[in-house]
């Protein structure tokens, strides 16, 4: 595990979102510093001079009437309201900073994970990524409140009383001073030492987190296995790991706990037994150990929570760190500095010379490989698993880059354009289509953000899909579950090419779109890619060989080369591997597929 924190890192961070609202965050800054300015160091001082008049009238046995400290109450007053409305206004300008500095921490991060490359997504799991943005913006949310209702009343606590004590009884000021440094060193020391293990406590937390989410998003895969008892152990270990490393930070919890404890009540011991002499053998007055026991109070109190802002603290930063090592994840695929606009509008697609080895592998998958599909130009892409078809298509959507040579869309480089742009002008659909946990037509709108219901209405026709929405209860307005699990699988399919048809892009991509299809589905979902593929450059990536009888051309890829081109007419008369496949296959599913 990583036992460092780069704290130096983590504040920078904070302070780049907090200098967004600096006129807000120095607001809070100084309601807390006159707030306790107000309550806990100027309005005891006023009471410690009405004691001192009371002692010197009894002392003079004068007589005392409500009016003799009648202008102490008045301050006294002045000084509570004066710190009860700057806390109040500072307690809504904390709330009001930290819920903007959260919006944009959160938005950020969005945007981050959002656009990390395939790879990154690949090995992580969404539930520790999502559990990761929760605990960076929980941990600066405590730092910020340890900041503005511990830290900064701490220090004006400590340095006002310090001041005034310095004015009354310097010795006493003297010794108090020195505990404060021996204490606040003894502590940090221990809360540094315990620091590790937040660390170990916020990494089992994430792996805890992520196991919940796998088991939960695969829960159908469970039950269809039968595993249930096995992913309760699995979860159970991770829960157990959370387990232990809580156990160890409170055992180093309840060690620093306990050495606070003796030195804060030793601490006053010591104020009270000073503050007695003072007035018994010093001749002090009455207002001093008033003073004396109402800052040293004070003091402790501030004292007794520094190991716990320190802890706090260390776990914030424990959490942000997580985070901010995830987001500093440098891009595999980046755009270019000065992206050129995109052209692509016919679909003409150039592989030229590239070459691709994949970041596992000491093999190259391609080498030197060239392919020219012409605009308009149906290609099927025919393999056996690890030929390179899912590469092939993962480089031309540029999820992946080529090491050599390069990939051209009529006549543009695609590493020349923005990455959004390339795939604005791509449509990919897959073989299982996933949709989002939204409505039908939100889904299918998702294809093109500005079209309308009609639009969306049409899309679907087209795709074979209205029917089957309109008989169900709520319509276009169903929510289809997480990853569309209402749904059968045609008709997930139909909602897929419904949103392919809606974004209408010049170039097509179908990643074995029927293959787990029975044959009713695949037929009426063969006839919605009839309609979707009419007038664009399509790649049809296919196992079952009667989806692609009528493309213009087949590629047969192995091994990142292709062996066989050619129509299926003109393949079969080759007598080759094309045609030792369609023959093993043609007692299955034999349904044209007229383009």
């Amino acid at each position: 595990m990583n036992k460092k924190i780069d704290t130096k890192k983590i504040l920078k961070n904070i302070n780049f979102y907090n200098s967004r609202y600096k006129k807000l965050y120095y607001f809070v800054i100084l309601g807390s510093i006159f707030g306790v300015l107000f309550q806990d160091i100027l309005a005891p001082f006023v009471v410690s001079r009405a004691f001192l008049k009371l002692q010197i009238a009894y002392s003079s046995h004068l007589s005392i009437s409500f009016g003799y400290l009648l202008p102490y109450v008045i301050w006294f007053v002045v000084f509570m309201i004066l710190g009860l409305v700057i806390w109040r206004l500072q307690g809504f300008g904390a709330w009001f900073f930290e819920s903007k500095v959260h919006r944009n921490m959160s938005e950020d991060a969005f945007l981050v994970l959002e656009n990390k490359g395939q790879n990154f997504h690949a090995n992580r799991f969404s539930g520790s990524l999502v559990n990761q943005v929760n605990k960076y913006i929980r941990g600066h949310e405590r730092i910020m409140d340890d900041l503005f209702w511990n830290i900064i009343p701490g220090i004006v606590t400590i340095l006002g009383s310090m001041i005034v004590l310095c004015i009354v009884a310097i010795k006493f000021a003297a010794i108090i001073l020195a505990v404060i440094i021996v204490y606040i060193f003894v502590i940090y020391r221990r809360v540094r030492y315990a620091q590790k293990f937040n660390i170990d406590v916020s990494e089992a937390e994430s792996r805890r987190t992520a196991e919940l989410a796998d088991a939960i998003t695969n829960i159908s895969n469970v039950r269809a296995f039968a595993n249930e008892e096995y992913e309760l152990k699995r979860f159970k270990k991770a829960t157990k790991s959370v387990h232990y490393y809580h156990g160890l930070l409170s055992i180093e919890v309840f060690k620093n706990e306990v050495i606070s404890h003796f030195m804060t009540n030793f601490f006053r011991i010591i104020a009270f037994i000073y503050g007695v002499y003072a007035v018994t053998s010093l001749h002090a007055n009455a207002s001093v150990l008033f003073l004396v026991i109402t800052y040293s109070t004070a003091i402790v109190s501030q004292l007794m929570n520094f190991g716990r802002i320190v802890r706090n603290i260390n776990q914030a930063l424990s959490d942000s760190q997580e985070m901010l090592d995830t987001l500093e994840v440098e891009n595999e695929i980046k755009d270019p500095v000065s992206p050129i606009e995109s052209n692509i509008h016919r679909g003409d697609i150039l592989f030229k010379n590239i070459s691709f080895t994949h970041n596992e592998n000491s093999k190259a998958l391609f080498r030197n490989f060239s392919v020219h599909i012409k605009p308009g130009e149906k290609i099927g892409l025919v393999g056996p698993s690890g030929s390179g078809k899912t590469t092939f298509i993962n480089l031309l959507l540029r999820t992946i880059d080529v090491d050599k040579g390069s990939i051209e869309i009529d006549y543009q480089n695609i590493k020349s354009i923005k990455q959004h742009d390339l795939r604005r002008a791509i449509t990919y659909v897959a073989q299982e289509p996933i949709l989002f946990h939204r409505t039908i037509a939100e889904n299918i709108g998702y294809g093109d953000l500005e079209a309308n219901h009609k639009a969306v209405v049409a899309a679907a026709k087209l795709a074979n899909a209205h029917e089957f929405i309109s008989g169900l209860p709520k319509g276009y307005d169903t929510l289809v579950g997480e990853r569309g699990v209402k749904l059968s699988g045609g008709q997930r399919q139909r909602i897929a090419i419904a949103r392919a048809i809606l974004k209408n892009s010049p170039i097509l991509i179908l990643d074995e779109a029927t293959s787990a299809l029975d044959s009713e589905n695949e037929a009426i979902i063969q006839d919605a890619l009839k309609k979707l593929i009419k007038d664009r450059t399509a790649i049809i990536i296919a196992h079952r060989l009667s989806t692609i009888k009528e493309v213009d051309r087949i590629l047969v890829i192995s091994e990142g080369k292709i062996i066989e081109e050619g129509s299926h007419k003109e393949l079969l008369r080759k007598n080759n591997i094309y045609a030792k496949l369609w023959n093993r296959q043609s007692g299955g599913f034999t349904k044209n597929f007229s383009l």
